[in-house]
C-alpha cells in the first residue's frame, strides 16, 4: 500500500512540471513616441504538438503587435521544437512618463500550464520637445503601368507619431528619367500628403524604372523606399489614302502610315482582289494572296518604325499579258523578216513495184514563193543515190533539168535553174528514178537544195525534208 502512494505521489510531481520553456528579450529603451520590439521563444518538450496563446487583452498604457500578426491571438510548437517571434509594445497613454516599467506577458498552453514573461521597458526623458528623435509612417502610391503620354501621379503619405514639429522635410523622388525634390513641414502628430506629377516625354520607349523616395529630416535620412514601374508601349497609327493613278495597264495605290507611337509595330495590310486579278498584284513590301470569309485578299505585313513615315505601294499590273503579246507579236514579225522567201518540199510515189524487187519511184519537188515580191535566178538541185538512176523519158508539162551529172559512188545529181519565181507562185518539179538492183530493206533519198540571193544580194540555200525509201515510205 505504501509503494502504490508513493507512485502515486511520483506522478503528480512530474505531471506538476512545466511542459514548455519560455525565453525573452529582458530590456528594451525607448523614447515614449517610439515601439519596444522584444523577442519571446517558446520551446515545446513535449512529445506532441501544443497551442499557445498570449494573455494580452486591452490596456489602457500600451499596445501590443506580433510579428507575425496572427501569434498575438494563437500558434502552434511542435513536439520538441521551438518557435520565435517579435512583440512590439507600443506606449499610448499620453500620462507615460519616463522611467522603468515591468510589463507581464503571460504565455499558456493549458489552464494549469502558464508562464509569464517580465519584460523591463525603459522610457527615455528628452531634455526637450526638440529633443524628440523623428518617427515617420509611409505609404507609398505609384502606378505600376505608365503611359508616358499621361501624367503619372505619384504620392506619399506620411504620419508623424511623436509630438515633434518638423518644419523642414525634405522629399526627393528620384528614377532614371526623372528627379524632384519637394521641401514641406508636419505637425506634431500630424499628416500630410505628396504629391509628385511625373510629365515623360510623349515618344518615351517603353523601359523599366524605378522610383526611389527618399525622406531628410535634418541629418536623418530614412530608408528609401523603391517601386519598380514600367513605360508600357502605345501605337498611334495616322493613315493618309493617296489617289490612286493608272498609266499603261498598272494601277497604283498608294498609302501613307505614320506611327506616332513610342515603339516599334508591324501592322497587316490587306487590298481585296479577285480570282484573276491576284495574279497580277504586287506591293513594295512582301505580301501575298489569302483568303477569308470566301474573299481574297493581297496582305502585307508592314514594320512601322516610331515616328518615321513609310509608304505602302500595291499594284495590279498587267503590263506583262502585253508584254508577252508584245513578245509574242515580234516573235512573228522576226519569223516573217528572217524566214526564207522560198520553200521546197520533197515528195516521192511508188509508181512500180516489180516481182523482183526493183522499184521505180517519181519524185515530186514543190518549190514555193511565199511573199510578195519576185525572185529571180533560183536554182534548184536534187541527187539520186546510186543504186537508182533517172529515166530519160519526161512526162510533158515537167520542167527538164538543165544538168545531170552522174558519178559511180556519189550517185546522180540534177540542176535545174528557175529565172524568176512571182509572188505566191508554187511549181512543182517531178523525174521518175528506178533502182538498178533488188532493194532489200530501204534507202534515204538526201533532201534538195534551193540556191537564191535575197534583196541584200546575199546567197541564200534551203533545204528541203529528206525520204526513207522502202517497204514504207517515210519523211524525215
Amino acid at each position: 500500500m505504501r509503494s502504490v502512494v508513493v507512485s502515486l505521489l511520483f506522478l503528480f510531481l512530474i505531471a506538476s512540471v512545466s511542459a514548455f520553456e519560455l525565453e525573452t528579450t529582458q530590456e528594451a529603451s525607448i523614447y515614449a513616441n517610439e515601439t519596444a520590439v522584444y523577442t519571446i521563444t517558446v520551446t515545446n518538450d513535449k512529445s506532441i504538438s501544443q497551442n499557445y496563446e498570449l494573455l494580452v487583452g486591452l490596456d489602457p498604457k500600451w499596445s501590443y503587435e506580433t510579428d507575425p500578426m496572427s501569434y498575438l491571438s494563437s500558434f502552434t510548437v511542435d513536439s520538441d521544437s521551438s518557435v520565435s517571434f517579435e512583440l512590439h509594445i507600443i506606449p499610448i497613454s499620453p500620462l507615460i512618463t519616463s522611467g522603468k516599467y515591468i510589463i507581464n506577458i503571460p504565455v499558456r498552453s493549458a489552464p494549469d500550464d502558464e508562464k509569464v514573461a517580465d519584460l523591463v521597458l525603459y522610457i527615455k526623458n528628452p531634455d526637450a520637445l526638440t529633443g524628440y528623435l523623428p518617427s515617420l509612417n509611409f505609404m507609398f502610391d505609384a502606378q505600376e503601368k505608365v503611359d508616358p503620354r499621361q501624367t503619372n501621379r505619384v504620392k506619399l503619405d506620411i504620419l508623424n507619431r511623436n509630438p515633434l514639429d518638423i518644419p523642414d522635410m525634405q522629399i526627393v523622388l528620384t528614377s532614371a528619367l526623372y528627379n524632384e525634390t519637394q521641401t514641406i513641414s508636419i505637425e506634431p502628430l500630424g499628416s500630410t500628403t505628396v504629391v509628385f506629377d511625373v510629365v515623360y516625354d510623349a515618344h518615351q520607349k517603353p523601359m523599366n524604372d524605378t522610383y526611389t523616395i527618399t525622406v531628410m529630416v535634418g541629418d536623418k535620412t530614412f530608408t528609401p523606399i523603391r517601386k519598380q514601374i514600367e513605360i508600357i508601349s502605345y501605337y498611334d497609327i495616322v493613315e493618309v489614302q493617296h489617289p490612286s493613278h493608272s498609266f499603261f495597264f498598272k494601277t497604283t495605290q498608294t498609302t501613307e502610315y505614320t506611327n506616332n507611337g513610342n515603339s516599334d509595330t508591324v501592322k497587316k495590310i490587306t487590298y481585296q482582289t479577285t480570282g484573276l486579278q491576284q495574279y497580277f498584284t504586287d506591293g513594295n513590301h512582301e505580301g501575298q494572296v489569302v483568303e477569308e470569309s470566301g474573299l481574297l485578299y493581297y496582305s502585307m505585313d508592314v514594320l512601322l518604325p516610331a515616328g518615321v513615315p513609310v509608304t505602302v505601294d500595291y499594284y495590279v499590273n498587267y503590263r506583262p499579258i502585253i508584254y508577252l503579246l508584245l513578245l509574242i507579236g515580234l516573235g512573228v514579225l522576226c519569223y516573217y523578216y528572217f524566214r526564207s522567201s522560198l520553200i521546197i518540199k520533197k515528195e516521192v510515189v511508188t509508181v512500180h513495184l516489180g516481182k523482183d524487187g526493183h522499184t521505180t519511184l517519181k519524185i515530186l519537188l514543190h518549190v514555193k514563193n511565199r511573199t510578195m515580191k519576185i525572185v529571180d535566178d533560183v536554182e534548184v538541185i536534187d541527187k539520186i543515190p546510186a543504186i537508182a538512176e533517172i529515166e530519160k523519158h519526161f512526162e510533158i508539162g515537167t520542167v527538164k533539168p538543165e544538168k545531170v551529172l552522174k558519178h559511180d559512188k556519189a550517185g546522180t545529181m540534177l540542176q535545174w535553174n528557175i529565172s524568176h519565181f512571182e509572188a505566191y507562185e508554187e511549181r512543182i518539179i517531178t523525174y521518175k528514178v528506178h533502182s538498178m538492183y533488188q532493194i532489200v530493206g530501204d534507202f534515204k533519198l538526201p533532201p534538195a537544195l534551193l540556191k537564191f540571193k535575197n534583196k541584200k544580194q546575199q546567197l541564200v540555200k534551203v533545204q528541203s525534208n529528206s525520204i526513207r525509201v522502202g517497204k514504207k515510205l517515210e519523211n524525215e
